[in-house]
């Protein structure tokens, strides 16, 4: 078997919030969706060559997750070119953001979590991987 291609498919509690979080916080844009009764339901977002689904399922209940420690369950960790640039960014626009921290692997990093919980790290390297 060869995986062409790997989607997270995140299931939340309103595809519409998290549509509008995940293209305002961190420039997705929803290159598809799919309604049912007039409502999105589903999206596939887009940034570069990064994709991610969004569901809204009955079953989704972001009450474990938004108060789990983090690095507990599933981490969405987004490669960008400055870690405190994005910070200083989403700080000054009013998202929530934890402090940059500077790791013993060669990354700086934050978190930040969605809003149904899903945990998502932002980091760069300090030194490049050979």
């Amino acid at each position: 078997m060869t995986i062409t291609e790997m989607i997270p498919l995140l299931n939340v509690e309103d595809a519409d919030r998290s549509i509008a979080f995940y293209r305002d916080a961190l420039g997705f844009e929803a290159a598809q969706t799919f309604e049912a009764d007039g409502a999105t339901v589903w999206a596939m977002l887009a940034s570069g060559d990064t994709k991610l689904m969004i569901n809204q399922s009955d079953h989704a209940d972001s009450t474990a997750r938004q108060d789990a420690a983090s690095y507990g369950d599933v981490v969405l960790y987004c490669y960008v070119e400055s870690a405190r640039d994005r910070h200083a960014d989403l700080t000054a626009r009013g998202v929530t953001v934890g402090e940059v921290t500077t790791e013993a692997y060669g990354m700086e990093e934050f978190l930040l979590r969605d809003p149904d919980g899903y945990e998502i790290a932002i980091g760069s390297r300090l030194t490049q991987i050979a």
